[in-house]
């Protein structure tokens, strides 16, 4: 469900409140056993004198842990301002251990979750306040610098990790980007080759057509030969102008030549294997005949499996498996590894090219490691009750 109009997905939004719900009971639960803790240092007698004071700086140190993410700079202001206020009123800086755990925590914070001229502010801020603090204790220099240790040591690590989180979000939508725009190629291209295909057969249904008119008077049954053709032909065109809704594109292009079909994988097969490569085919089943687009779809995956083959295990034997059942016709490429069974993790653009064919027409298709025995397989199904061609 979509709110039309202003671009907002709700399972977007639901899950991003979901996000920021896990997110908030985690920032709720780290405060909490960091408050808890400072307090149980504090009735240990950590600041004799001054528990009621340090109790209170506690409580609103863990009210400022809670909304780390929300507020980083407010949140890290809370926690120096409660340090600060205990320091005028005679709290030693470092009485209390427990008070590291939320000044680091804080700093954090505001490197990981702010952009860089907010994060500057804040760590500006923050040493400031620790200086402040420091101050109102009269401690010597060292401790100047351990207080502004506390606060830049955490503040860069999260400078750090929000670098390498936007970094890692843009690789991730390079390359999905960059699997749309192949994707769409390949769209592109399979629209290409269909209109190839459905222009020979519009072509000759007209010729077709043409010669039934001439033979109707002195030859009836040549001319209704001809125009059973026509019907043929008509039909195993409109299967692919089916296949090809919603796949818009303009222009003629120049210099076409015939597609393959599935037969023409016996010579793709033999051509590989007079390069010297290990390859078989095999046919199971009774062949059909089918639809051009559909035969040359499966021809473009088995030859784009070969040429994976080549690149990725260039030594292995491998197989290519043609099945006909009565509903379905299933295309298999197997190769052994050659000893290199490991291919990439994630999916090149020939695989997406692959699956996109296979979904044109209503088919799936899975490649991926095989086991066991190690190497790779290319495994597609294709229904077949609306794709035969009748005769």
């Amino acid at each position: 469900m979509r709110w039309v109009g202003s671009g907002l997905d709700v399972r977007s939004v639901s899950s991003s409140v979901r996000t920021m719900g896990a997110e908030r009971r985690e920032d709720v639960l780290l405060a909490g056993v960091i408050g808890l803790a400072g307090l149980v240092e504090v009735a240990l007698g950590a600041v004799p004198g001054h528990a009621v004071v340090a109790s209170l700086s506690l409580l609103v140190m863990t009210a400022a842990l809670m909304v780390r993410r929300l507020r980083p700079r407010l949140c890290l202001t809370l926690v120096l301002l409660a340090l600060t206020v205990q320091s005028f009123l005679g709290v030693p800086v470092s009485a209390q251990l427990m008070m590291n755990p939320f000044i680091l925590v804080a700093a954090y914070s505001v490197g990981a979750h702010l952009d860089r001229r907010a994060s500057a502010i804040g760590l500006a801020i923050g040493a400031t306040l620790v200086s402040v603090a420091i101050a109102a204790t009269g401690s010597g220099g060292s401790d100047y610098g351990f207080g502004l240790l506390l606060v830049t040591g955490p503040w860069i690590a999260g400078v750090l990790v929000r670098a390498r989180s936007a970094a890692e979000a843009e690789a991730v939508a390079d390359a999905q980007s960059r699997a749309r725009r192949a994707a769409d190629d390949e769209r592109e291209r399979i629209a290409r080759e269909l209109h190839d295909i459905v222009s020979h057969g519009l072509s000759a249904m007209v010729v077709q057509a043409a010669a039934a008119a001439e033979l109707i008077d002195h030859s009836p049954e040549d001319a209704r030969k001809a125009m059973h053709e026509v019907q043929t032909t008509g039909a195993a065109a409109m299967i692919e102008m089916r296949h090809m809704l919603g796949l818009m594109r303009g222009g003629e292009a120049a210099g076409r030549r015939p597609q393959p079909a599935l037969e023409d994988v016996q010579e793709l097969v033999a051509t590989e294997q007079a390069a010297g490569h290990s390859v078989s085919l095999s046919v199971e089943g009774a062949p059909r005949e089918l639809p051009r687009g559909l035969a040359l779809s499966i021809f473009r995956i088995v030859q784009e499996s070969l040429t994976n083959v080549r690149k990725h295990a260039s030594g292995s034997r491998c197989e290519v498996i043609i099945t006909y059942t009565p509903v379905a016709l299933e295309v298999e490429i197997v190769d052994d590894g050659g000893g290199r069974p490991q291919r990439p993790e994630s999916p090149g653009f020939g695989i997406i090219g692959m699956s996109e064919r296979a979904r044109l027409y209503g088919g799936a298709l899975e490649a991926g490691p095989r086991s066991p025995g190690g190497g790779w397989v290319v495994r597609g199904g294709f229904p077949l009750e609306h794709h035969v061609v009748e005769s």
